[in-house]
């Protein structure tokens, strides 16, 4: 049974090496396009989080759309270890 697990632990690691580099270079292509978008989204979210915030209006949910547009500001540093994670 002990020789087949190996087999079986190669061979996930030969798909992973195969996987691994088109997703990287997929990645990578697309960084600068997801730093752009993301850090525009979290701009203009937080933009409109105070603009609302400023017209005094009382449905609004302030703190939902402020700690959204700072989660998008933190995407992509998870980004970044995406790629660090797949580039190894």
């Amino acid at each position: 049974m002990r020789p087949l697990a190996n087999i079986f632990g190669h061979l996930i690691a030969l798909l992973w090496q195969c996987a691994r580099l088109p997703l990287f270079v997929l990645l990578l292509t697309l960084e600068p396009v997801v730093g752009v978008v993301v850090g525009a989204l979290a701009l203009l979210g937080v933009l409109m989080a105070f603009f609302w915030w400023s017209m005094w209006v009382t449905h609004f949910h302030f703190a939902l759309l402020l700690g959204t547009s700072l989660g998008l500001g933190a995407l992509p540093f998870a980004y970044q270890t995406l790629l660090r994670m797949v580039s190894r």
